[in-house]
């Protein structure tokens, strides 16, 4: 049987269309300001007083959740590339599961709003209120000397430009607190995001293979999983299919067993520790017929995969800023696909009762 697509959804009260009238075009122009975005906040260094305030902490936590959990997953290894203890958790277990505290412990929240629940529990919870900085975008209510920002609200909730500004912002705290190996690599990233934006074509390609009426697999290892998550994040957000991320070994211990030909999985594909097990889960999966398309710098090199998607080789720590731009257009194309309104949040019908049993 075909599976029913959603139906083309209202845009939720207060995002407005202000003249744009594809669906998605909120979406859409966003993904394209990436790489301005990006240059303009290499630009703008962070203060001296914001740096201070972590500077001397020997752990320092990265909270978040959903997509800015993603961006703390990355920024975990960022800072641990500069010789910190950098551990990344969810504002929700943050905020009611906190760690011991100690007294040369600093968090760093990301929030692309500042206005959810629990990543305010979790700033309010921490128990240093000298030493925490908060990531979060332009308009913000989160206010004090810690508040960094980043790009304008976006009127898309699937977020993208907040997403790689954030990571970008973690990069620049790493430097201004040590001497990161890829220091020299960030001047580059405008322009090798600029090179991920232009691979719409080949990522339309790539929609075609995909099967879209099954659950869509994303995996990767390292700081690349946390891409493979936000890639499963954004597919669901944008188009309302299921999908899920997973872990790069983790898939081969179980889930692997569930996929047949059938499946579609992105891989992501990036010079490092994690590109030879990427190599064996890809030779596996062509042995089980499955549709594989290969995000990343390394992802000609997999020469099993269904089809390539190659970005600009630039150090892994760096690669999920690049990285997730063409999960970004797959998310836009498939929802134009499947005749969903991206710019909509499904605040309607059953969906809309469902979101008045809780608060974000």
């Amino acid at each position: 049987m075909g599976r029913h697509w959603p139906d083309r959804l209202p845009v939720p009260q207060g995002l407005g269309r202000s003249g744009l009238k594809a669906p998605g075009a909120f979406l859409e122009e966003t993904i394209e300001s990436q790489p301005d975005a990006v240059d303009r906040l290499l630009r703008d260094p962070l203060s001296r007083s914001v740096v201070s305030r972590l500077s001397g902490r020997s752990r320092i936590f990265l909270v978040g959740t959903g997509t800015s959990h993603h961006g703390a997953l990355v920024g975990q290894y960022l800072l641990r590339s500069v010789g910190l203890d950098a551990w990344a958790i969810t504002a929700f277990e943050f905020a009611n599961y906190p760690p011991r505290f100690t007294a040369h412990d600093g968090l760093v929240l990301l929030s692309h709003r500042g206005s959810k629940r629990f990543s305010q529990a979790a700033l309010q919870g921490f128990s240093s209120q000298d030493h925490w900085v908060a990531i979060t975008g332009e308009g913000s209510p989160l206010t004090g000397p810690g508040v960094v920002y980043t790009v304008a609200q976006e009127r898309s909730p699937v977020h993208t430009a907040s997403h790689t500004g954030a990571i970008l912002r973690l990069a620049q705290l790493a430097v201004a607190l040590g001497s990161p190996p890829w220091d020299a690599e960030l001047a580059r990233l405008p322009d090798a995001i600029g090179a991920a934006v232009s691979l719409r074509p080949q990522v339309v390609e790539a929609v075609d293979r995909l099967n879209l009426t099954r659950v869509v697999h994303f995996v990767g290892g390292g700081p690349a999983y946390a891409t493979a998550l936000e890639g499963a994040l954004k597919l669901r957000e944008a188009a309302y299919l299921s999908t899920e991320g997973h872990e790069l070994e983790s898939i081969l211990h179980g889930p692997l067993i569930s996929l047949d030909a059938e499946d579609s999985v992105v891989v992501m594909a990036q010079p490092g520790a994690t590109l030879e097990r990427t190599g064996e889960l890809t030779a596996a999966l062509h042995e089980i017929g499955a549709t594989t398309v290969a995000v990343g710098a390394s992802a000609t090199s997999l020469s099993e995969t269904t089809l390539q998607l190659e970005t600009p080789e630039i150090d892994e720590r760096l690669a999920p800023i690049v990285n997730a731009v063409p999960l970004q257009w797959l998310a836009l194309e498939v929802s134009r696909r499947v005749g969903v309104d991206a710019d909509s949040f499904r605040a309607v019908g059953r969906y809309a009762a469902a979101q008045s049993k809780f608060t974000l």
